[in-house]
């Protein structure tokens, strides 16, 4: 389904790359005060940009250190990166200008869609919890994680929208590939039963199958 709405978006974006609903919606998020939100735009910048294969390298270190028999999940997962790679050279949209939206403070070079930063980190925060937190936090540990990481993932898509270099369906298409690849590398059991593996005493019949 992912993979789908994924597919309908790149196909609208690249046959109309300037799309009047989109520049607006824009619009409306950069006229919204965000107040110190703003001020964690510059680490999830350099998080899903420079900083990006440092926080990768540290996601896997994690994961090996608190839950080694994951690190087939992980690696799986963190491949799912080259979906960015290729939709950015297949689709080649361009990034929003200043007569379009109210600001530009940031100027990242390629193509506008899809934004990696909200791929890469939302691929990293994944990886983190279904590789360490579905071992070590309870039931309602692991509700309360996901809503965490989901305002995590909500607030780098919005700063990248905000800071002009983004529009609003790359991010959007951002978070579908993110969230597809994810469930696909876990519903291939080889590839990921051995995450949650637990603790005697921890929900002993966690699999695949009831993240699913």
């Amino acid at each position: 389904m992912c993979a789908l709405a994924v597919a309908g978006l790149a196909f609208l974006v690249k046959t109309t790359p300037y799309i009047p609903l989109d520049a607006a919606s824009a619009r409306a998020i950069q006229s919204i005060d965000l107040g110190p939100l703003t001020s964690l735009f510059p680490l999830l910048s350099w998080a899903g940009g420079p900083g990006g294969p440092v926080v990768t390298a540290v996601t896997v270190l994690v994961v090996l250190l608190l839950n080694r028999s994951a690190w087939l999940l992980a690696l799986a997962a963190i491949a799912g990166g080259v979906w960015y790679e290729v939709l950015v050279r297949l689709i080649h949209r361009a990034r929003p200008t200043l007569d379009q939206v109210l600001q530009i403070t940031e100027h990242p070079g390629a193509s506008s869609f899809p934004s990696g930063h909200v791929i890469f980190i939302t691929i990293n925060l994944g990886v983190l919890m279904l590789c360490v937190g579905y071992r070590y936090l309870p039931g309602w540990g692991r509700r309360i994680a996901w809503l965490v990481l989901g305002a995590v993932v909500l607030l780098v898509a919005v700063s990248r929208v905000y800071v002009g270099a983004h529009w609003p369906l790359d991010v959007v298409a951002s978070v579908l590939v993110a969230a597809g690849w994810l469930c696909l590398v876990v519903s291939i059991r080889t590839i990921s039963n051995g995450a949650f593996v637990v603790r005697p005493g921890r929900d002993s019949n966690l699999s695949a199958t009831s993240i699913l």
